[in-house]
């Protein structure tokens, strides 16, 4: 081997480790990994130690790339078949309701007064401005589901902050990709984006979900078959494009998520929509091996978004529009969270877990350098707006999923404290019936 490929394998083998470390100190503390690894993509990027020690060089980020939109969307992929996997059906039925409106409530919410206070304050063009509030107008599930998942909160709670996380996530591409279309063609039509959102989620959840029905019966027949769950990947990325292409011209990320949705609830898809026999035996091996890879891809998804971050580019303005996008999130996260909480008659520790699940993440970094390529040579663009929002977008995907992880560690401890609170005074209660009892039975001794 020569020296840039053992180097290669040194970085590949350390980020596992580290990510392996920072998982455990996950499940142990219930601290995110996530900002670990953002920070350890940051040191060995090329403007602290990649260059200095030949390890990540600005050529090598050139080359990575190149193949940053293959990645980043096999990555959504392949977490959002983890997020389907993982959820029940009925929970799922029971909280869209709710999903829906703190998907929407927020995103609109959020987006608007990203787009007004640019556009007021900076002098920016309004709808130039409000696509860098769609950019960064949406959870993303890359960050949501691990952390919701071992959080110990209502499944109904768990189910709807994955499935807002997986709406805002389309509504983000939707929207931005409608946003740099108006400012293009400098016309708008509100027909022309419910359209592309109803296509975008019903025609993709029906397909995804209908694949993965269909795909319970494949795995039926190869039940004694090795390399079943391989061959479940390789459907999984065909179902996920096909669903992309002309006539469908749907959402990949949807149709992956309810393929995973129908393959999690066999036992419902047996019960309710087939006489024929479904076996269980290979649930457990697919979740087995799914959540290695899913452990894999995340772990370099987020040292790639710390490689990502440019030092030398960064300005005060960029810190400061950043931390007031920031703000933005917080104060609307709030107002959707209590929303969402009166509507759905949530705990106060349930409430806490909305508003902490405010990550930005995989759709916005994907987002944020497509305005400068679409919007180059316009009146209403220029090579510093390109700079600001991808150093932007950055800042409030550090500072929300930063946040995210103070307070989901706030959230559990309000738990533990709440159980041990119940659980004194469960002890109390029993002790005094102990001792009534007892007062009860003193007259029959006289």
């Amino acid at each position: 081997m020569d020296q840039s490929t053992i180097t290669a394998f040194l970085a590949i083998g350390s980020i596992i480790f580290i990510g392996f470390f920072g998982n455990s100190i996950f499940n142990r503390f219930k601290i995110p990994d996530v900002l670990l690894l953002i920070a350890l993509g940051m040191i060995i990027g090329p403007e602290i130690l990649g260059t200095r020690f030949d390890l990540i060089t600005y050529n090598v980020m050139a080359d990575i790339d190149r193949f940053k939109d293959v990645f980043l969307s096999a990555a959504l992929v392949i977490i959002l078949f983890d997020g389907g996997l993982s959820l029940d059906l009925k929970a799922v039925a029971a909280s869209m309701k709710f999903s829906v409106l703190l998907a929407v409530s927020n995103f609109i919410l959020l987006a608007l007064a990203v787009g007004a206070s640019l556009h007021f304050i900076m002098g920016i063009d309004f709808l130039v401005a409000l696509t860098l509030g769609s950019i960064v107008g949406g959870t993303t599930g890359a960050v949501v589901i691990p952390i919701a998942r071992k959080m110990r909160i209502k499944e109904r709670t768990k189910t709807m902050l994955i499935m807002e996380s997986v709406l805002t996530d389309v509504l983000v591409i939707v929207a931005t990709l409608s946003l740099i279309s108006i400012i293009k063609l400098d016309e708008f039509s509100i027909w022309t984006v419910v359209r592309e959102l109803s296509v975008k989620f019903l025609v993709g959840g029906i397909a995804g979900f209908a694949a993965g029905v269909g795909w319970l019966f494949v795995l039926e027949k190869l039940k004694n078959q090795p390399l079943s769950y391989m061959i479940t990947v390789a459907a999984l990325f065909i179902v996920a494009a096909l669903v992309e292409l002309a006539p469908i011209c749907s959402s990949g990320a949807v149709a992956a998520l309810t393929f995973g949705l129908a393959m999690g609830n066999r036992r419902f898809v047996k019960k309710r929509l087939t006489s024929l026999s479904l076996s269980t035996l290979s649930d457990e091996h697919i979740h087995y091996f799914h959540s290695e890879i899913t452990f894999f891809v995340r772990t370099f998804f987020f040292v790639y978004l710390g490689l990502s971050f440019r030092f030398s580019t960064f300005t005060a303005e960029h810190l400061i529009v950043g931390v007031f996008v920031i703000s933005l999130t917080v104060l609307s996260r709030r107002l959707t969270a209590n929303i969402a909480s009166r509507m759905g008659e949530l705990e106060k520790s349930e409430e806490m877990a909305v508003f902490a699940m405010m990550p930005r993440g995989l759709a916005a970094a994907v987002l944020a350098t497509l305005p400068a390529v679409q919007l180059a040579g316009l009146d209403v663009w220029s090579y510093d707006l390109g700079v600001l929002f991808l150093n932007t977008t950055l800042v409030v995907i550090l500072g929300t999923t930063l946040l995210a992880t103070i307070f989901s560690f706030m959230t559990e401890k309000k738990i533990d404290k709440k159980q041990r609170t119940d659980l004194r005074g469960s002890l109390m209660n029993d002790m005094n019936k102990e001792v009534n009892s007892i007062e009860d039975l003193r007259p029959s001794y006289r």
